[in-house]
């Protein structure tokens, strides 16, 4: 999608709005939702709140759909972008319009700068800025059900401001240590703030131990604690036709042979808490919704749900799959879901991790899976190309490994690699390194995405 040189401007000024504000910036958020058009349309939204390490983009995005496939007008907020900003903001699976993105974003820079007028110390951050963009444009779109992605933990995210009883957890890494805690159990508690007290918290798959201090925790706040591994049951997946298939037993609902398009068996986890969350909102709502009419809308949403970068085939011959995780932990699901859908075919490996990761431990668990590897750089953030390979070659001393030092080199060598030896191309790492990859194998300027 082309979008307009008035548009890329305005996305340059708000990408060069620092990333954290000052300080925890709650205060700042209530000073956006009270604005017009948001304040009264707010008032009426009981939202849909999503946080965790992994999986929470994937949650949104099926929870979305069960709402929207139930008939709601649903805004969807998720993070981060792939391609354009437009991706962040959606109303019923449409991206917002380059046209309301100028309105919104025009917006907040005015409404940022008025409030700095009044308080010239107290720095607005990007997330916080976004978050109030996005809410502002379904105020004026009048959806009536709004489902959000947290950015950072639970305490003292943007999202925690918007009004909302039904929350998740989706899964559990260490990450934003410096922030939010040097272990699973500091960073669950601090994720399990998203859920006011009286609300519904559901928690997908997380160590046991973790589990019982956070029921507890929950407890004494008045949140009532759905996890999924005791609450339910479910198969594990099998793959048929290059889909994702699995049965899921909850309450009265009882759903056999669900189709994800979504490939990954941590969607199966991903996709029970979306069912989930999505059952106990709907039942609120629609109480008299039957649990016939409940499967049908469930089978029929999640049977179309795609999700850019997860695990997703985006060339043909050869074949080519992108993956967007940037973290241990979704490399550690990213290699469980390939050996299981490629049991016994040849890998090669497209790979870069940004220069502020893990790139240690990404490289380790993605070292597992190749029987070839090509080591690159995304112009965006990545790291330099010979210390990927001496950290891959430490890692697989056995492994062939080429380099290539431009993403645009990349891409012409794993299509000539992928051909001449009937491999299968697996690019993962980092976002930043998929996004543009996807982008210079179109064709275009890896370097013109706009990021954070």
């Amino acid at each position: 999608m082309q979008h307009s040189q008035l548009n890329f401007e305005l996305i340059a000024q708000l990408l060069h709005i620092p990333k954290f504000g000052q300080g925890i910036g709650l205060h700042r958020m209530d000073y956006f939702l009270n604005q017009e058009p948001i304040a009264p349309w707010l008032s009426q939204i009981d939202g849909i709140k999503v946080t965790g390490s992994n999986g929470k983009g994937s949650v949104c995005n099926m929870v979305a759909a069960i709402l929207q496939e139930a008939g709601w007008r649903v805004g969807l907020y998720t993070s981060p972008h792939l391609f354009h900003f437009q991706e962040r903001i959606r109303v019923n699976g449409m991206d917002i319009s380059d046209h309301d993105l100028q309105m919104v974003g025009q917006w907040i820079l005015n409404t940022i700068e008025e409030y700095q007028q009044c308080y010239p110390d107290d720095q607005c951050g990007a997330f916080e800025a976004f978050t109030a963009m996005a809410l502002h444009h379904f105020a004026t779109c009048q959806v009536d059900a709004v489902v959000t992605e947290a950015g950072i933990g639970g305490r003292f995210d943007s999202t925690r401001m918007i009004p909302g009883s039904t929350t998740a957890i989706t899964s559990l890494d260490l990450e934003h240590t410096e922030i939010l805690g040097s272990t699973l159990e500091l960073i669950a508690h601090d994720k399990a703030e998203l859920c006011p007290s009286g609300g519904t918290l559901v928690v997908g798959e997380i160590d046991s131990e973790v589990l019982r201090k956070l029921e507890v925790y929950c407890a004494l706040r008045n949140v009532h604690l759905l996890s999924i591994s005791k609450c339910c049951t479910f198969s594990q997946p099998r793959y048929i036709d290059n889909q994702l298939v699995f049965d899921i037993q909850y309450r009265d609902l009882n759903l056999e042979n669900i189709h994800l398009k979504l490939l990954g068996t941590h969607q199966v986890n991903n996709a029970v808490v979306a069912i989930v969350l999505a059952e106990h909102w709907l039942r609120l709502k629609q109480p008299h919704l039957s649990s016939v009419e409940l499967e049908t809308i469930v089978r029929s949403a999640l049977a179309n749900v795609s999700v850019l970068g997860r695990l997703q085939k985006v060339w043909e011959q050869p074949e080519i799959y992108v993956d967007v995780g940037h973290s241990p932990d979704a490399m550690k699901q990213l290699v469980a879901s390939v050996q299981q859908l490629w049991p016994s075919e040849p890998v090669l490996l497209v790979t870069g991790v940004s220069y502020n990761k893990d790139i240690q431990n990404i490289l380790a668990r993605l070292a597992l899976i190749p029987n070839r590897a090509i080591c690159t750089r995304a112009w965006h953030k990545g790291s330099q190309v010979q210390l990927i390979a001496d950290c891959l070659a430490s890692l697989r001393p056995e492994l062939p490994i080429d380099t290539a030092e431009t993403i645009e080199e990349a891409v012409v060598m794993a299509k000539d690699l992928a051909i001449r030896h009937q491999m299968k191309v697996l690019v993962a790492g980092g976002l930043f390194l998929s996004a543009e990859f996807i982008q210079a194998l179109q064709g275009e300027d890896p370097r013109a995405i706009q990021f954070l």
